[in-house]
C-alpha cells in the first residue's frame, strides 16, 4: 500500500499523526502507535521556531511580470479572492506580497486573513494562510476556502468560510458520484459545523486550499 500526503498536511498535526498511525499499523509497531496518540508534541518539535518580529510575509511594491506568481502572490480578503479565482474573469491583482515560505509559489497561489476561532489551534485567529487555487483531486479531508451560496459561517455571520471538508457520496444509475451531505467542519470543538445536503453546487463553491499558515502580523 501507498500512503499518499498532500502538501497541505504536512504542517497539520492532527493530519499527520493520522498518517504516522496508519505506518506504524502496516509495520506492526503498536508501541509507536499508541504513543502517536498519546502524545501529539513529536510533529511541534519538528515546527520553524517563531522569530521575534518575523512578519508572515513582506510586502512588494508594483513587483514586474515575471515575478508574480514566483516569488510573490497576491493579498487579498477572502470575499476578493472568490471573486477572483472562482469565476473565468481575469482579474488585475493590485497588491502584492512575498510570503515568508519555504514552499515554492506558483499561479492561483494567494495569501489571505483568516478571521475567527472556529479553526484554532490549526489556524490562530487573525493568521495570514497562504492558498492554492483551484482544489484539484479529492476534498476530503483538506482545509479549504468555501463560498457559501445559501448558508452563512456560524462564527462570521459571513458568506465564506474556512473549514476541513468532509463529504458522503452516492453512486447514481449511471455509476456516477455524487454528494449527498457536505460537512464544513471546524477545528475548535466550540463550534458547529456547516452542514449542506443535495447537490453541492447549488450550496456551496470550494475556491481554495490551505497551503500552509503563515502567522500574524
Amino acid at each position: 500500500d501507498v500512503i499518499e500526503i498532500a502538501a497541505s498536511e504536512l504542517s497539520d498535526p492532527g493530519a499527520m499523526t493520522r498518517h504516522f498511525k496508519k505506518l506504524a499499523r502496516y509495520l506492526g509497531a503498536d508501541d509507536v502507535r499508541q504513543r502517536l496518540q498519546q502524545d501529539g508534541s513529536w510533529h511541534a518539535a519538528g515546527a520553524r521556531p517563531a522569530v521575534e518580529g518575523d512578519a508572515p510575509f513582506e510586502r512588494i511594491s508594483n513587483p514586474d511580470a515575471s515575478e508574480r506568481f514566483r516569488s510573490c502572490v497576491p493579498l487579498l480578503s477572502l470575499e476578493a479572492a472568490a471573486g477572483a479565482f472562482g469565476s473565468s474573469q481575469s482579474v488585475a491583482f493590485e497588491e502584492w506580497v512575498r510570503p515568508r515560505t519555504s514552499r515554492t509559489l506558483g499561479a492561483g497561489m494567494f495569501v489571505a486573513r483568516v478571521v475567527g476561532k472556529s479553526m484554532e489551534p490549526r489556524i490562530p485567529d487573525g493568521s495570514y494562510v497562504l492558498f492554492k487555487a483551484p482544489v484539484t483531486g479529492s476534498r476530503g479531508g483538506r482545509i479549504v476556502l468555501v463560498q457559501l451560496h445559501d448558508h452563512a459561517d456560524p462564527e462570521t455571520g459571513g458568506r465564506y468560510t474556512v473549514k476541513r471538508y468532509e463529504s458522503e457520496r452516492v453512486a447514481d444509475e449511471d455509476g456516477a458520484w455524487r454528494h449527498v451531505r457536505i460537512t464544513l467542519q471546524p477545528e475548535n470543538p466550540e463550534f458547529g459545523a456547516v452542514v449542506l445536503t443535495g447537490d453541492s453546487d447549488d450550496h456551496a463553491a470550494v475556491i481554495a486550499e490551505l497551503i500552509e499558515v503563515l502567522g500574524t502580523m
